[in-house]
């Protein structure tokens, strides 16, 4: 059964402009890493996709982002190449035992993010 979805575009140049302490705040050391082994183009495009995962998680949950620190979601890629949401600390428990689906799209000048939530709603908020 779904539980909840969620959607996010988020501006990719808006993304390239952030300081590196700020981006230290809104990403997870992962991704941080994996950005940088991109080209700099690419890795705002790569970084924005991200955001846009994070945020989508959070209209998912019907919750927002509230309480929740940004880097305890992060997007891991899979051995075929598609994404997969991680969760730790209150994302986590928030989660329950719903799964999560990600879908990330980049067309400049944005990137989008749809999150979906399947079964298990026993998150405790």
């Amino acid at each position: 059964m779904i539980e909840g979805i969620g959607v996010d575009v988020v501006n990719i140049e808006r993304i390239g402009k952030l300081s590196d302490a700020v981006k230290q705040r809104l990403f997870h050391p992962q991704e941080l890493k994996e950005a940088s082994s991109l080209a700099g183009g690419v890795q705002s495009e790569f970084l924005a996709g991200r955001f846009a995962a994070k945020e989508a998680v959070g209209k998912a949950l019907g919750t927002g982002l509230k309480g929740i620190s940004l880097q305890e979601i992060w997007v891991e890629k899979q051995a075929d190449g598609s994404p997969r949401l991680c969760f730790s600390g209150r994302a986590k428990a928030l989660m329950g035992t719903r799964t999560a689906m990600l879908s990330i799209s980049h067309d400049q000048p944005v990137a989008v993010a749809m999150v979906v939530l399947q079964g298990g709603g026993d998150g405790s908020l």
